[in-house]
């Protein structure tokens, strides 16, 4: 295990939710089937008529505290979509309210009041960039499918019953499709898409979907983080990060500089703080997640090697190892930061910084992923004897 391996197993906890912390969890068996892969993303239904009225309120508690709920009953995974747009809406007026501010009580201060008609325009022409910059990869995360399996069926016996009446027989659908390709094994099934699954890949009780490379299902951008939008992702978490650091550097610098309420008012306060708990808050989790790419984690990966880990320094994990990680820790797929890096953000470095798409900068296909030859052929020899999985 890397040092930088280590020291995320001692501060990164991505993945492990506040609310997660508090609850009793079920026990550990020594195989993980697929019912507990698709709760990974968490929804089990409920039988209370009262749940289901205060639906669009539990899934405003949901989409605010990032905490998945499980979904009343008949309502079908994938229709919490009807209440998407909460997040939106939130999101929107927090950054209309926070930009509103800044303009008329910053900008406008500055400029015609105090009469720093230079220092205005460096403080206002960075913010509208990072807006920009904002809103653009806001609308390609939303917008972006995370990247599905395709079902590839490939035959169908026929059978005959009589002379006169013939019919299609279906497969089984397992035998009826090509595995793809592994290296961490057996491909998993999924019941729910009738699908073979990839390494990495996960079902989303809550999409409805297998997702390839699956990190997380966000209710911020109403809908899942995978392979396919997880460069956006990152570049928006760091463009939130961005604009609410300049924000409040530039309202506290000129607070102090032009003392504070004298100058100012409430407003300009209140966006202050807004700005404040943003900057503490995404700024944390944006390097958190900067630190799962440099490591080649996914949140769900982080989450169950944590979890894990915790069992095994307690003596609780018995002989049970869990996907992606061997029993001294090591990733298969950490192939060193810089390899790490360009497999998630691409080799054309102005992309690292523009939320634009380019087909040149496909850096596969949701399927095959680089990996540590040395700590694969460890892994192997475990999984042989620790990792049987059910079928």
């Amino acid at each position: 295990m890397s040092k930088l391996e280590k020291l995320s197993d001692r501060f990164l906890r991505v993945g492990r939710h506040p609310f997660k912390i508090c609850m009793k969890q079920p026990k550990k068996t020594d195989l993980i089937t697929a019912e507990e892969d698709q709760e990974a993303c968490c929804c089990c239904h409920t039988d209370s008529p009262i749940y289901s009225k205060c639906w669009p309120i539990i899934f405003l508690f949901s989409a605010l505290t990032d905490f998945p709920m499980p979904l009343p009953k008949g309502k079908k995974p994938g229709q919490h979509r009807d209440w998407g747009w909460i997040p939106f809406i939130i999101v929107t007026g927090l950054v209309v309210f926070v930009y509103y501010s800044y303009l008329d009580r910053i900008f406008l201060v500055l400029l015609r009041k105090l009469h720093r008609k230079a220092l205005a325009i460096a403080y206002f022409v960075p913010l509208n960039i990072f807006i920009f910059l904002f809103i653009i990869s806001y609308c390609r995360i939303a917008s972006q499918k995370p990247g599905n399996p395709v079902s590839n069926r490939s035959e169908y016996r026929e059978s005959s019953f009589s002379s006169t009446e013939t019919t299609v027989e279906k497969v089984d659908m397992k035998l009826a499709q090509k595995k793809p390709d592994t290296i961490l094994g057996n491909p998993k099934w999924c019941n729910s898409c009738q699908i073979w699954k990839p390494d990495r890949a996960h079902h989303c009780r809550v999409c409805d979907a297998c997702v390839l490379r699956m990190d997380h299902h966000c209710p911020w951008v109403n809908g899942c983080v995978g392979f396919a939008n997880y460069r956006y992702y990152i570049q928006f978490l760091c463009y939130v990060s961005v604009l609410a650091i300049w924000t409040f550097c530039t309202s506290l610098a000129a607070f102090i500089q032009f003392h504070g309420l004298s100058t100012f008012d409430r407003l300009a306060l209140a966006m202050l703080i807004i700005s404040a708990i943003i900057t503490v808050m995404i700024g944390t989790f944006t390097l958190s997640h900067i630190w799962l790419v440099l490591l080649n984690r996914t949140t769900i990966e982080n989450s169950q090697f944590q979890s894990w880990n915790k069992d095994k320094q307690q003596g609780k994990s018995g002989n049970r190892l869990i996907e992606v990680f061997t029993e001294n820790g090591k990733n298969v797929f950490n192939q060193g930061c810089w390899n790490n890096w360009i497999e998630i953000m691409g080799s054309n470095k102005l992309l690292w910084f523009l939320p634009l798409s380019s087909k040149k900068e496909a850096q596969g296909d949701g399927i095959h992923f680089g990996y540590d030859e040395n700590t694969l052929r460890e892994y192997k020899n475990e999984d042989q004897s620790r990792r049987t999985k059910s079928n």
